[in-house]
């Protein structure tokens, strides 16, 4: 009888479906990998895979591709992929969306080498991309989770963007292992697609006066190669960045504050002229995007650690350079040879734009306060009339604003100008665009929505970003 007990309930298992076993995210794997087939740049596709050498078991894998999307095709394809995810959102443990115009950003740990590797990739980097995203139990092993995560931006005449689909260790199961990570610094970079940079190299010193005295030792990077493997005072100060995928990235344990410099290897062997100084701080990330000739800073990161902290290393010095450009707007270097009449000129327009852009602030904080009592009063704006009349204002200003950049960018077109000057006043101008930016991301996270004038507004902001980023872009290749 006992016999029979026990062939009949093998007979039942055999036939029902076994409800604990692992599903695979089978739409969403069917709709990114076809992206990738279909839309893929094959020229920013990485695909790598590590098994243990005495097992065979696959450790990490890890494929990464940039995509582009036409118009005719975006809404179709786009569409498919956010069905697909909502339709396996049952099948992961953990799952994210995030919309356009929401600040959040995303990293995700990828971990290998039984924890002892802990590397951070990072998904969502700007406001105006939308990110899907979500992790699985691995089928295979259930020491590892399988992470699936594709964020998307309009761009020019269409979308572009990135799939990530990676298999790693899971974080839960190695807490112990990333508690090391406290010591670390990292720094992680995106390379704009107006470049094609393959190397950083990265300098790091226990002080500002270490530091210049390192990036100015060499303009070569065969030299700079050489001087990092023989001489004491370079030996483990240079690390080397290549660029996967439009990525570079650093990791280093650290005990104290250091200060650190990020520059590119030209394509005949020299080290750029421009460069980026950072502060380096244990158990935290920098986040920078590099673009032809200027980056985008992290921040939030200055403000809590670095050059406007009170706390930075480099902060006096960087202070000092910033004086020289926004009130001085040129070098007093006899030898720089600018004329007195123009840097008087570059001045006053300057004063102007700056009482340009408090008038603006002013319309800034007033819808700040409308927005915030509506907010209070009824839970969400119901009649944006009360801010509207400001966003109209600032279009307005920043019409004048332009007005007042060009007849500043005309009058240095008629100089042969110094690249360090121009690329100072170009800083002045993209850090006004970047604090109105940084207002309408604050204001959408905040509200979730904007009415038409903002919009507009902050679409006016976007297109004359753009515009003075390509006219830095064409100060540094004429100079080259």
């Amino acid at each position: 009888m006992l016999i029979i007990t026990i062939s009949a309930i093998a007979s039942v298992n055999a036939q029902s479906p076994r409800k604990h076993a692992v599903q695979k995210p089978t739409n969403v794997i069917k709709q990114l990998n076809y992206t990738i087939d279909n839309y893929g740049q094959k020229n920013n596709l990485s695909y790598s895979v590590t098994k243990n050498p005495n097992t065979n078991l696959l450790e990490l894998s890890e494929k990464i591709a940039h995509f582009t999307l036409k118009k005719t095709d975006a809404n179709q394809q786009l569409d498919l992929i956010r069905e697909a995810f909502t339709k396996d959102e049952s099948v992961g443990y953990q799952f994210k969306h995030i919309m356009p115009g929401n600040n959040e950003l995303f990293n995700l740990n990828v971990l290998s080498g039984n924890g002892k590797t802990n590397n951070t990739l990072s998904i969502r980097v700007r406001p105006e991309q939308e990110m899907w995203y979500m992790c699985c139990k691995n089928p295979e092993n259930p020491q590892l989770r399988d992470a699936y995560a594709i964020v998307w931006k309009e761009s020019g005449q269409g979308y572009e963007g990135n799939i990530y689909m990676i298999t790693s260790l899971r974080p839960d199961l190695f807490t112990k292992n990333m508690t090391s990570a406290s010591n670390t610094f990292k720094l992680d970079g995106i390379m704009g697609y107006d470049l094609k940079d393959t190397l950083y190299v990265f300098y790091m010193a226990d002080s500002y006066e270490e530091l210049e005295r390192l990036g100015s030792r060499t303009n070569s990077f065969a030299e700079l190669k050489r001087l990092a493997e023989t001489d004491p005072q370079f030996i483990g100060k240079i690390a080397y960045m290549p660029i996967k995928n439009n990525r570079f990235n650093i990791s280093v344990n650290i005990n104290k504050r250091m200060v650190g410099r990020q520059r590119n290897v030209e394509p005949d062997g020299s080290l750029c002229k421009l460069w980026m100084d950072i502060d380096m701080v244990p158990g935290e990330t920098y986040r920078l995007v590099v673009h032809n000739g200027f980056v985008e800073y992290d921040n939030k990161y200055e403000t809590r650690f670095g050059r406007y902290s009170g706390h930075s290393l480099i902060g006096r010095y960087a202070r000092d350079e910033e004086d020289t450009e926004a009130t001085q707007a040129a070098p007093t270097n006899d030898k720089e040879n600018i004329p007195t009449q123009l840097r008087d000129e570059v001045r006053k327009k300057f004063e102007i734009i700056s009482e340009n852009m408090s008038m603006i602030k002013k319309f800034y904080e007033t819808i700040d306060d409308n927005t915030d009592q509506a907010l209070k009063r009824d839970g969400k704006i119901k009649d944006w009339s009360n801010t509207d009349m400001y966003f109209n204002q600032i279009f307005k200003q920043n019409e004048q604003l332009d007005l007042q950049i060009e007849e500043l960018y005309y009058s240095l077109s008629d100089y042969e100008l110094p690249l360090k000057y121009k690329v100072g006043i170009y800083k002045e101008i993209l850090r006004v665009y970047a604090d109105q930016n940084n207002y309408f991301n604050d204001l959408y996270s905040k509200l979730g929505n904007l009415s038409k004038s903002g919009k507009k507004c902050q679409k006016q902001i976007s297109q004359l970003t753009e515009k003075y980023m390509n006219r830095m872009s064409e100060a540094i290749n004429s100079d080259q």
